[in-house]
């Protein structure tokens, strides 16, 4: 055998293998039943991304979005509405679930940064992660039910900005122990003239560790892209993450979702209100709040319904 051909054939296995696991990745998640709640499909096997030196997020499917738990289940994202004045934060620690620590520095973020930090997120998963994402603003608009108008194209800047201008320090609860990261949701952007839109943009590779397979879940984008209210997508992320939902004070929930509400029966008619919303679409199929204890408790439709 030619001595070319010997030196090659290692990186020519890893290559086939890594065709032969794309291939078959999505089949073996479906069989699993690892579409979401809590948990993602396995990474590539480490011997052939160890070879190539490859950081790749989960592969999902294009109906879903990746979204990490810690994030999901707490106020970095909070449910204030477009209109209301933004908050600028310094090392403010952002109310969470037990378990999960976050330090947060930078202009609030609101459901339409999630949104943006979702699909920037599912566009990188399809290439080693620290790579360039490239993008039109008007195909990032379409795909999140945006106007394709003047303001929208505004807000996506200023999404994608503060996305950029923050630090982040995450920790949290793994079944291997504490992990956490630290830094910028977004590491860079660069972007052409204002005629074409023309999007670059690159994410830290060691948002690897908010995506483990105990650490992410795989949410229906089909079907937050139909909530139009913030409460309703933070509750629907929020319960995505749960594989047997359980009972939460509504006191409790205000303060998780980041809301403004001054009085908490105001937050709690707004409450009824999304969850009637999420009835509506398909993902509850029942919900309650308990007159004595004030405990909201809810019943989700089942994983098969929800991502069929």
């Amino acid at each position: 055998m030619p001595a070319h051909a010997i030196h090659h054939k290692p990186l020519t296995d890893a290559l086939q293998r890594i065709e032969e696991t794309l291939a078959s990745k999505r089949k073996v998640a479906a069989a699993q039943g690892q579409l979401g709640f809590g948990g993602g499909p396995d990474t590539l096997p480490g011997d052939v991304t160890e070879a190539l030196n490859i950081i790749q997020l989960p592969l999902w499917e294009n109906q879903v979005r990746g979204l990490p738990n810690p994030l999901a289940r707490s106020a970095l994202f909070s449910v204030a509405r477009q209109n209301e004045p933004r908050q600028h934060l310094k090392e403010r620690p952002i109310t969470s679930v037990k378990g999960v620590e976050i330090y947060y520095t930078g202009e609030e973020l609101r459901q339409d940064d999630e949104d943006v930090f979702l699909n920037l997120v599912h566009l990188a998963r399809s290439q080693p992660l620290g790579h360039e994402v490239s993008f039109t603003a008007y195909s990032m608009l379409k795909s999140m039910g945006w106007p394709t108008s003047s303001p929208s194209y505004e807000r996506l800047r200023l999404c994608i900005l503060r996305l950029t201008a923050n630090a982040v320090e995450i920790r949290f609860d793994a079944g291997s122990g504490k992990r956490g990261y630290g830094g910028t949701l977004v590491q860079e952007f660069t972007f052409k003239d204002e005629t074409d839109r023309q999007w670059k943009v690159r994410l830290n590779p060691k948002l690897i560790s908010l995506f483990g397979a105990d650490a992410y879940t795989q949410l229906d984008w089909r079907q937050r892209l139909k909530l139009r209210s913030p409460l309703a997508k933070w509750l629907h992320g929020f319960y995505f993450t749960h594989r047997e939902p359980f009972g939460y004070k509504v006191e409790t929930l205000k303060g998780l979702c980041g809301s403004s509400a001054q009085q908490l029966y105001h937050f709690r008619n707004g409450l009824k209100k999304a969850l009637d919303l999420l009835v509506e679409q398909g993902f509850l199929k029942s919900w309650r709040i308990d007159p004595v204890t004030d405990v909201v408790t809810v019943l989700r439709a089942s994983r098969t319904q929800l991502l069929a």
